[in-house]
């Protein structure tokens, strides 16, 4: 079926409002499968529904007890199924539709607080892959440093805890010398770890005096 770009346009604007006037523009927050089972009720039938791959958090997330939040959210998908529009040059191509989606997710906040509109992803590798992808290259040095030094932690002859649980590769090695390299492969990376940061450090410097130069006011 052929459609001209006016009516592509109405056509997904109506998609979209059915979806937003459910989910607003934050994410919605369920607890029970009732709540669950109402919000998606609300929506239109065929609203595609998909869950994050990742476990996300509160960017400002402050010290003390956390709770994981289940929440939906509007999302924007690209129909796979292309439709035909008649552009205004009498030509007929071929387009994408948008279709308004939700998608489910885990977002770990403070204890009591709700789910925040913005989040980002809990794993430090997952960040710097995000952010990496949006060109943020000092978010992205931020969550290898912090990459870097969860790797490093997990590797020295540390003490066991207080039930004698193993927390560290080294504990689980009886040979006295592998220990040993093992120790040496943490302060490696603490040192490579400490060298990004001051590169990160750099860099934030040399952006900002660019911009002040840029911007001599």
């Amino acid at each position: 079926m052929t459609i001209d770009r006016q009516t592509l346009a109405d056509q997904q604007q109506a998609a979209a409002r059915a979806v937003t006037d459910v989910l607003a523009r934050m994410p919605r927050e369920f607890e029970t499968a009732g709540e669950l089972a109402a919000l998606m009720a609300a929506l239109p039938a065929d609203t595609p529904v998909s869950v994050a791959w990742t476990v996300h958090v509160d960017p400002n997330l402050p010290a003390g007890p956390t709770h994981t939040a289940h929440t939906a959210a509007g999302v924007t998908l690209l129909d796979p199924d292309p439709v035909d529009v008649v552009d205004g040059d009498g030509q007929v191509r071929s387009y994408g539709r948008l279709t308004p989606g939700v998608q489910l997710a885990a977002v770990v906040v403070a204890e009591g607080q709700p789910a925040p509109a913005w989040t980002v992803a809990y794993q430090p590798y997952e960040r710097a892959q995000n952010a990496l992808g949006a060109g943020d290259v000092e978010t992205t040095l931020t969550a290898l440093v912090e990459l870097l030094r969860w790797m490093a932690d997990l590797l020295p002859d540390t003490p066991a805890r207080e039930d004698g649980t193993p927390e560290t590769v080294a504990q689980w090695v009886t040979d006295a010398g592998i220990r040993a390299r093992l120790g040496i492969e943490a302060m490696r990376l603490n040192y490579s770890a400490e060298r990004l940061t001051n590169l990160r450090n750099d860099l934030t410097d040399r952006e900002a005096a660019q911009l002040a130069e840029d911007d001599p006011k």
